[in-house]
């Protein structure tokens, strides 16, 4: 009968967990909301454009960067090159057939442009609880897709326009980015 005794006194003890030990004053009850951080008012803000600066083959220290672009921003959809437009428009052709991203379909010498036939893998994550997810694997769709490369003349260089479907546009355009920087 002792044994039992204890054995529910200590069971208790357990039951009433870490609260015997920690005072009921707790800090995060008495915690107020301090005031919002304010910015400095002169703190300048980044730069916002959207394009790469690509120097031109051979010497990159020397390559002007182009106006109002700095280097090392990157876009979603153009970079820009320090190159006059013919010599772009070559650079551009030969890092998109060497780089196998996709298939070069058609090209447009006059308006220096290319058509590229994309093929791009899209996840489609899993919805559900925990389980579901848990047990359950990603599907995996392959999506062929066509992407538009324009270069065109732009102050101090050229630029490298891309439109076409999102994934597409950003595989070749890391793509780009990898052959011509």
């Amino acid at each position: 009968m002792k044994k039992l005794l204890v054995a529910t006194a200590f069971g208790a003890l357990l039951l009433s967990g870490c609260s015997l030990f920690h005072p009921k004053d707790n800090a995060w009850e008495r915690a107020v909301e301090e005031r919002p951080l304010e910015v400095p008012p002169d703190l300048d803000t980044p730069p916002t454009s959207a394009q790469l600066v690509v120097p031109p083959a051979g010497d990159a220290a020397a390559a002007p960067a182009a106006a109002g672009t700095p280097p090392g921003a990157v876009a979603g959809d153009s970079l820009a090159l320090a190159d006059d437009v013919d010599n772009a428009y070559r650079r551009v052709g030969m890092a998109l057939e060497r780089s196998g991203v996709g298939t070069v379909t058609a090209r447009d010498d006059a308006a220096h442009s290319y058509q590229v036939a994309v093929q791009t893998t899209v996840v489609h994550e899993k919805q559900g609880g925990f389980f579901r997810r848990l047990f359950s694997r990603k599907k995996k769709e392959t999506v062929s897709g066509t992407v538009s490369v324009t270069v065109s003349a732009e102050a101090g260089g050229s630029k490298v326009q891309l439109e076409g479907e999102r994934n597409a546009v950003q595989q070749v355009l890391a793509a780009l980015k990898a052959r011509l920087g």
